[in-house]
């Protein structure tokens, strides 16, 4: 019954909307009415009259109704084309966009540009040699037999070429080979080659960090994450290296490891005051476009990540130690003719006799004298300043390649081996640890971390190591070795330059080789007021008839910061200093020699 209920009032509403004018025209008992107002079902429905208000309104509602569903779906369509194109763009950003990296002075030494990639599809490919032919002809050194085996694999998808130019793509697409496509990707290039090479190191296919400040700033290159409170998403890295004077040591290292058919070297330049290194170089070295072609040893960074007994250049730490705890003074005399420690006897490379001065006994690198002087400063004094250092522990420099100090355990420190310690024996350090140690000696006593990457006045801290005094003694000490030591080859007239030798018998599996050695050489330009200091090492160099055989530090190292000290003059516009006058005689001026008849 209550659907009859509702069917009746459904009809009832149907019986006035088929009325005009609100006139009822149905009747009960008659049915509809017969006057000419009356319109058939079909009619009203259908046949709507415009001229009535009614309808019009009606109309007007539909076309509402549909403009208004119209632009909705407008508005979700640029939505979510949007959507999608942020989406894509940050993934562009992501995964593409590598920064570049620049020198000091905003060279840029590293960038990534867009290339193409050829690939296939083996299945679509309807004529495979004939491709390959066309091909071979546009892209030089394709393997076209081992090509042919992989096409007729059944592999769904192979490279045929990687990071192609945009007009070798245009060539290969204007062939139109069928099964054949590209993709777009980016290349890392590097500008300098090999020179940064163990600097900046590399990344792989993906643009990701593998080796050097590549890796180690990945997620800033990458646009992750921020490097010094930079907000720029486009900045660059900067670098503490002046690409000029790397190109300088790349070039000077590699002819004198020539000279001496030397295994390898190292060098480095580093600013005194703040720990910055303007130039850093290992051989040997790689293409940073093609590391999976390089060698083990080509790979290796001799400079931040091999570990070496450097020999007499330690003595420098020794005296300076010596010096500042009040052990010793320049003028303290030690009889150097012979001494034991235990059974062990400790030689001299050019054996003295009789007593010598601290002053003489640097000049002349004398074992038996420094070992006398470290027994004097003893092992907690002389552990504590190597701690200060940095010498017992990895270095804070910005590259995943940092070598381990390695020393003897706390149990082993002997008198024997506080000995060997002293003159750079029984304890192996990197180049970078040597540098870094030697910044407070000649800088005044300070101690910086040494970096790779920029920094301002106003973000370098300093840590007293060794007082004022001290660093002026040693300044004095070391331009001494220059003007009248075995760092004679070292010198640049005019320029006052100080430094000292080291030379270390290299350990081979457990035993020193007599014939084989480290070569190195400290310096700093110039010693009155250091602006520069300049390390440079030799993994095993030969005699020549230049060397008359000799294969020591004063010979090959020696002459080699020479070098590079003469091109950084000539490089920066250095003025000469005046030797004879008062303040340089007051300050390196060092009375040393004593009456030997003590």
């Amino acid at each position: 019954m209550d659907v009859f209920n509702k069917l009746y009032q459904y009809w009832l509403q149907i019986k006035t909307c088929l009325c005009r004018n609100g006139r009822e025209c149905w009747n009960d008992n008659q049915g509809f009415r017969n006057d000419t107002n009356q319109k058939s079902i079909y009619q009203i429905i259908f046949a709507w009259d415009l001229y009535d208000n009614s309808a019009r309104f009606r109309i007007i509602i539909i076309i509402a109704v549909f403009a208004l569903c119209f632009i909705g779906l407008i508005y979700r369509l640029i939505i979510v084309t949007n959507s999608n194109y942020v989406k894509s763009n940050e993934y562009s950003v992501k995964t593409n966009f590598r920064k570049e990296i620049v020198d000091r002075y905003g060279k840029v030494l590293t960038i990534s540009v867009p290339s193409s990639s050829l690939f296939a599809y083996p299945a679509k490919v309807t004529d495979p040699r004939q491709s390959l032919n066309k091909l071979s002809k546009i892209i030089p050194n394709l393997n076209i037999e081992n090509l042919l085996l992989e096409l007729s694999s059944n592999k769904n998808f192979i490279w045929i070429a990687r990071d192609l130019s945009p007009a070798i793509q245009t060539e290969i697409t204007n062939l139109g080979l069928p099964g054949f496509g590209f993709e777009r990707e980016q290349k890392r290039v590097y500008l300098f080659g090999r020179v940064l090479s163990h600097i900046i190191g590399y990344v792989g296919r993906d643009l990701i960090g593998l080796a050097g400040l590549e890796k180690k700033y990945d997620q800033f290159l990458r646009n992750v994450e921020q490097v010094n409170g930079a907000n720029n998403a486009n900045a660059a890295l900067e670098l503490s290296v002046d690409v000029r004077l790397q190109t300088i040591l790349s070039e000077e290292l590699e002819s004198t490891i020539q000279q001496f058919n030397a295994v390898g070297g190292a060098a480095i330049v580093a600013n005194p005051h703040n720990g910055e290194i303007l130039a850093m170089v290992s051989k040997p070295d790689f293409d940073p476009h093609h590391p999976q072609k390089a060698t083990n040893a080509q790979l290796f960074n001799t400079a931040s990540h091999g570990i070496y007994e450097i020999g007499s250049g330690f003595k420098s730490i020794t005296i300076a130690i010596g010096l500042d705890t009040e052990a010793i003074t320049v003028n303290d005399a030690y009889n150097i003719s012979y001494m034991r420690v235990g059974r062990f006897e400790v030689k001299d490379y050019h054996p003295r006799s009789g007593w010598h001065s601290v002053a003489e006994i640097f000049l002349h690198s004398s074992n038996i004298g420094t070992s006398q002087i470290i027994l004097e400063i003893g092992k907690n004094n002389f552990k504590k300043y190597l701690k200060n250092l940095g010498l017992l522990e990895q270095l804070t420099i910005e590259l995943p390649e940092r070598g381990t100090p390695l020393f003897p355990a706390d149990s082993r420190w002997t008198d024997l081996s506080l000995v060997t310690m002293s003159y750079g024996y029984g304890i192996s350090i990197s180049p970078l640890h040597f540098v870094q140690a030697m910044l407070p000696v000649v800088n005044g006593g300070y101690l910086y971390p040494l970096t790779l990457i920029k920094k301002q006045n106003d973000q370098i801290n300093g840590k007293r190591v060794f007082s004022e005094e001290t660093s002026r003694q040693m300044r004095k000490l070391l331009r001494l070795v220059v003007k009248e030591g075995t760092g004679k080859r070292a010198d640049v007239k005019g320029y006052l330059v100080g430094g000292k030798t080291g030379t270390a018998n290299k350990s081979v599996a457990g035993r020193y080789v007599q014939n084989s050695r480290i070569s190195s050489f400290f310096g700093v330009l110039p010693a009155s007021d250091p602006q520069y200091v300049v390390y440079v090492m030799l993994d095993d160099p030969k005699g020549n008839k230049q060397t008359s055989g000799h294969t020591t530090a004063g010979w090959n190292a020696a002459p080699l910061v020479n070098k590079i000290f003469e091109r950084m003059v000539a490089l920066y516009g250095l003025s000469a200093i005046d030797e004879e006058s008062s303040e340089v005689q007051n300050i390196l001026n060092i009375d040393y020699k004593i009456d030997h008849e003590i």
